[in-house]
């Protein structure tokens, strides 16, 4: 028997087995499994090709995802590189082989330097060049171009889901013209992809962070308050569903300015960090409308050259419980909280080029999603009895990889 035959025959087995499951052990067996062989998994039969590519499926899987990398851009520079630091630390890769350069899927022609602006459930956004931006989802290559945002002004951006309207966002918010206290904020919506403009009164603040940090339904920015002169900061929000403002405060009075602002776990983090002093790492809480601060560590580490610039951004937990943190722009750190110590993982190959930084989660959900390009399979309205247990040993059935 041919290896080609062989491999009809195995296809064919697996079809036959999955048409005896239920849909919803089907979807238990496949919600477990990488997008790698997921997007492997729709060429074997048209039913499966559905069921990957149901809505509802694709939450489901979405839930369960664990498969985290960070993503970097390049100030000044048509580079976006993805670093596999679980890799790394579980002895898989060693430091050049954990980071990869990632091809681009959209010609870019005069187009010279890329830059992120978010990164949600999978999808990254991203402002090519002066006018360009695109929503990609790298583990399926699907990619949306977005229409070009009207107005001058590059201004600050956040890309985000809004969970009441099951949509994506992206905002640009940038200063009224002649207005010290008028913002006007662009508004792009997946679902009806257009673009709108709400123009904000009284506002008395610029923000200071070109990208945001989306955290549980808004974006976060670190803001200046009054004119010029006045250097007083604080933390604004944009409520993506709402779509309002709101002003924070800061952990404490003595924060400088600087993009400070990250997740880890479950809580919007931030840090400060001063040469030749320890690096503060800081929590929100929130109880109703109340905002307060907690101290999460203090964290040692070694003095830095000048040329690296003087903040830290919270990028995420490893697994191992250390978190990572994007350093000066220049280099990715991770900090034990428990022993207070720090080890660098990784600088920036461009000598002293600045990047920036974003937590990608591995997902199904596609940019196109609402343009009708994705079917949907008819649910039996029942539930399997079948234990998980049970799903977990016809899973160890299927060779996958």
């Amino acid at each position: 028997m041919t290896k080609g035959m062989a491999s009809r025959q195995a296809n064919q087995s697996k079809t036959a087995m999955a048409a005896t499951l239920p849909c919803e052990v089907m979807e238990e067996i496949l919600s477990r499994l990488p997008v790698k062989s997921l997007c492997r998994l729709r060429c074997v039969s048209k039913l499966w090709r559905f069921l990957i590519s149901d809505p509802h499926f694709i939450k489901m899987h979405l839930k369960r995802s664990s498969m985290h990398k960070v993503f970097m851009s390049f100030i000044c520079r048509l580079k976006i590189l993805f670093f596999d630091y679980e890799a790394l630390f579980n002895g898989d890769r060693d430091q050049n082989s954990a980071v990869m350069n990632l091809q681009l899927p959209v010609e870019t022609g005069s187009i010279r330097s890329a830059k992120l602006l978010g990164s949600c459930n999978g999808l990254l956004c991203l402002g090519l060049g002066e006018r360009n931006v695109i929503v990609w989802n790298p583990c399926t290559r699907e990619y949306k171009k977005l229409q070009e945002p009207q107005g001058e002004g590059d201004g600050s951006y956040g890309f985000g889901y809004d969970s009441c309207n099951d949509d994506y966002k992206l905002v640009r918010i940038i200063r009224g013209n002649g207005s010290k206290k008028m913002i006007n904020v662009d508004v792009f919506s997946l679902k009806t992809s257009s673009w709108r403009r709400i123009c904000y009164g009284g506002c008395k603040f610029d923000l200071l962070d070109p990208m945001g940090t989306f955290f549980n339904g808004s974006v976060y920015w670190q803001a200046k308050r009054g004119g010029d002169t006045d250097r007083m900061t604080l933390i604004v929000s944009f409520d993506l569903v709402k779509e309002k403002f709101r002003e924070l405060p800061k952990p404490d009075g003595s924060f400088a300015a600087g993009p400070m602002l990250g997740v880890l776990g479950e809580c919007l983090c931030a840090c400060r960090s001063e040469f030749g002093k320890d690096v503060e790492l800081w929590a929100m809480k929130e109880e109703g409308a109340e905002v307060s601060w907690i101290k999460l560590a203090n964290v040692s580490r070694r003095t830095e050259p000048e040329y690296i610039r003087d903040f830290s951004i919270p990028l995420c937990f490893a697994k191992n419980g250390e978190a990572l943190i994007l350093q000066g722009g220049l280099k990715v750190e991770t900090y034990n909280l428990q022993e207070n110590r720090c080890r660098r993982i990784f600088i920036s190959p461009y000598e002293i080029s600045e990047f920036d930084g974003v937590l990608y989660l591995e997902s199904l959900v596609s940019p196109n999603a609402y343009d009708g390009s994705h079917g949907s399979i008819p649910r039996t309205g029942g539930h399997s009895q079948e234990k998980v247990g049970e799903v977990e040993d016809r899973l160890e059935r299927f060779d996958l990889d």
